[in-house]
């Protein structure tokens, strides 16, 4: 899918002003404006020269270390510096960017970055740079060309928003960002806690990680743009796995994510998580598989949270309201109700936490340069705005600092912080009896409350059904008749976004956080979803794929545990 990366062409003497500001202590800024301001003055005059230039190095320290069966498995500390470039051919009303009507090229933006030296000085990281430019540029040149053609021989264009806003410069040289963490204390508590997840017999996989990684991203455009921001981020995280007897494999992952190191949780509060987690497996493994339902759904915590990002998130990102390819689900109905009156939707990346956890998507400046901004996407229910890259849609010319990318792709609008809340909380004992009300009105023998979920994914086109599917974990049936809550498996949620919103009926007190990193045109980015518990009268729950494979037949071999199984 093309992606728009939209900045406006500067004066020459702006960029060279830029090359003397970065010149003074960054070698990697020296280096990006003194090629960028030579490229701009060897094209200077020329038909069809670039409007503009951008970069975007991103500096990596990432440390991993595993652990499984009571043994360090993985152990990394890398570093690596990766830059991006932008060339804009053409004008901003219509440019290279421009998405090609008639063609599917998901990925037609893609490019791999081009690897420099971490430790260089400016002269030495030029030759990298001026390859990288003329590969951008000439890709740019061919770009508009097609772009012209393409626009001959189409119809009309339903939005012809230009491709490319105007936005003021930035600059905001932060600091770069370091990990702070000990390794050594960490390895001895990852091997045991390796051998607290594998002791049961029934449990085939275990994996013990620990994540983190001090990324440092710099930016430079030929508009006088100039940022520099660091960001840590640590994830500890634990997995169990077993089989059921008919198959199905069961998978349970427990995670947080943190800005810190010092937020990390304790061993006492992970030992609790390894009993947990081989709890819920074995109690899963057991469970009775669950059936294709409709009905009233509780959605309890963080699960409601992937609700909102899959239902709504994606589908009110800018850029897919003027693509011909999209379901533009929502592009016609801002002013119009979409949630209860009592809703709010936003998504806010200059929040770094919420109700005292830390957010994944929190950043001051986006990849395009562009500050931060709090987006407004839903107000008491009412439809108000979109997340905005710098491509203009009609009703909403300018960027509110949500174009995201990883390595090697172009921005796009992207989700940061996604947040929903509420003017009509609702403690948590209410909403389920409210949902044993639900299921006697409806005449049904239960309901289901979706306790936790690992992720899932949506289709926005039109090429295919334009649906949602999140995937379950953790899933209770609540009878009518008052009998026991019983876990049951193997169950998804799926479903359309406009008949899932429109069955939204009450929300509770207890604002939850997922963290995590979605995918989508322009890579993977980090993001968090927010949302107190949902209440919908009406969802539909399918089976899960499932695996024709036995349980293993021989027993597991003794690693952290103590054989069960005689000689």
């Amino acid at each position: 899918m093309r992606i728009f990366m939209l900045v406006i062409a500067i004066s020459l003497p702006l960029a060279a002003s830029a090359a003397a500001l970065g010149s003074a202590e960054d070698p990697v800024v020296s280096a990006l404006t003194g090629e960028m301001t030579r490229t701009l003055a060897s094209w200077k005059g020329q038909d069809d020269a670039p409007y503009y230039l951008g970069y975007r190095v991103t500096d990596t320290h990432r440390i991993a270390i595993s652990a499984r069966y009571g043994a360090i498995g993985e152990d990394t500390d890398t570093r690596s510096r990766e830059l991006d470039v932008s060339a804009r051919v053409g004008t901003p009303a219509l440019d290279s960017t421009h998405r090609l009507r008639g063609e599917y090229t998901f990925d037609s933006d893609d490019h791999s970055p081009m690897m420099l030296s971490f430790d260089a000085p400016a002269l030495a990281l030029r030759p990298g740079i001026w390859r990288a430019t003329n590969d951008e540029v000439r890709a740019a040149e061919e770009g508009i060309l097609r772009v012209r053609a393409n626009r001959q021989v189409k119809v009309a264009e339903t939005d012809p928003s230009p491709d490319f806003s105007v936005e003021p410069p930035q600059t905001s040289m932060g600091e770069r960002a370091e990990l702070t963490i000990d390794v050594g204390l960490w390895k001895p508590l990852l091997v045991e806690l390796s051998r607290q997840l594998d002791r049961d017999e029934h449990i085939e996989r275990s994996l013990v990680t620990l994540d983190a990684v001090a990324e440092t991203r710099t930016f430079v455009t030929s508009e006088g743009t100039q940022i520099r921001e660091g960001r840590t981020w640590y994830r500890i995280a634990l997995e169990a796995a077993a089989t059921a007897t008919d198959g199905m494999d069961l998978d349970l992952y427990r995670w947080k994510d943190v800005s810190s190191a010092t937020s990390l949780p304790s061993a006492e509060a992970l030992r609790d998580w390894a009993d947990g987690l081989v709890q819920r497996v074995l109690e899963l493994r057991e469970a009775p598989a669950g059936d294709p339902y409709t009905g009233p759904v509780l959605l309890h915590g963080a699960a409601a949270g992937v609700f909102v990002h899959e239902v709504m998130g994606h589908r009110l990102e800018g850029q897919r309201q003027k693509d011909e390819r999209e379901g533009q689900t929502f592009r016609d109905k801002v002013g119009q109700l979409i949630l209860p009156d009592f809703v709010d939707v936003v998504d806010d990346p200059t929040l770094p936490s919420y109700s005292g956890f830390d957010l994944n998507g929190h950043y001051a400046f986006d990849d395009e340069g562009q500050p931060a901004a709090r987006a407004t996407l839903v107000d008491h229910g009412v439809l108000r705005g979109f997340l905005m890259d710098r491509s203009p849609i009609r009703g909403f010319e300018h960027s509110n600092g949500h174009g995201r990318a990883q390595e090697g792709r172009e921005p796009v609008a992207r989700m940061a912080n996604t947040i929903l809340e509420t003017h009509k909380p609702t403690p948590y004992a209410s909403l389920r009896k409210q949902l044993i009300d639900e299921v006697k009105r409806q005449g049904r023998p239960y309901g289901l409350v979706v306790e936790e979920l690992a992720g899932g994914f949506t289709d926005t086109g039109r090429q295919e059904p334009n649906a949602f599917d999140i995937l379950a974990d953790t899933v209770w049936r609540v009878y009518a008749d008052g009998r026991p809550d019983q876990l049951v498996r193997g169950v998804d949620l799926v479903g359309t976004p406009l008949v899932a919103l429109s069955h939204v009926i009450a929300t509770g007190d207890d604002p939850a956080v997922f963290n995590g990193f979605c995918g989508a045109e322009s890579g993977m980015v980090p993001n968090a979803a927010v949302s107190p518990s949902l209440l919908i009268s009406q969802l539909e729950l399918q089976k899960k794929e499932k695996s024709q494979e036995r349980p293993p037949l021989l027993p597991k071999p003794a690693t952290g545990r103590t054989a069960s199984v005689k000689p």
